[in-house]
């Protein structure tokens, strides 16, 4: 009778759940992005663990895991609580954006400053002739701002 194998899928399904919840509560408030990074790292947690269920249960002879297992699947359910949690509480305690303006609501007068220096107002962005594909030039019916989060 041979030794059984270590099944690794259990265990790095756990780690990635207490990675993904790590991650979630330390880097929140320097990126809001880190929902979408956590998120994917509690499927791939959950990919994991099922693999891992699977492979102890359909071949206990050679794979170990039949009572670790279930233990490691509820505990990685832990960080997912704390995480849901956390996501539900962040999205209430948000303040409503009042003054914002609304779909097609025309935006107020602005003047910002681009990546070069020069000054951009809504007036200039919007009466500045711009090519089309065809290169022929025509005024813009509207202006698409980005915003971005910088650290420079």
């Amino acid at each position: 009778m041979s030794a059984k194998r270590w099944n690794w899928r259990l265990w790095v399904g756990l780690l990635a759940s207490f990675l993904a919840v790590s991650l979630f509560l330390r880097l929140f408030a320097e990126t809001r992005s880190i929902f979408w990074v956590s998120l994917a790292l509690f499927i791939l947690a959950g990919a994991l663990l099922i693999s891992g269920l699977k492979r102890a249960w359909s071949e206990p002879g050679a794979y170990r895991g039949r009572m670790a297992g279930p233990l490691l699947v509820v505990l990685s359910a832990i960080p997912l609580a704390v995480f849901a949690w956390a996501s539900y509480e962040v999205m209430t305690k948000m303040p409503a954006a009042r003054n914002a303006p609304r779909v097609g609501q025309k935006a107020p007068e602005f003047a910002l400053t681009d990546a070069s220096g020069a000054t951009m107002t809504l007036a200039r962005a919007l009466t500045t002739p711009m090519k089309d594909s065809s290169g022929q030039s025509q005024t813009p019916k509207g202006v698409l701002l980005v915003f971005y989060r910088g650290y420079w």
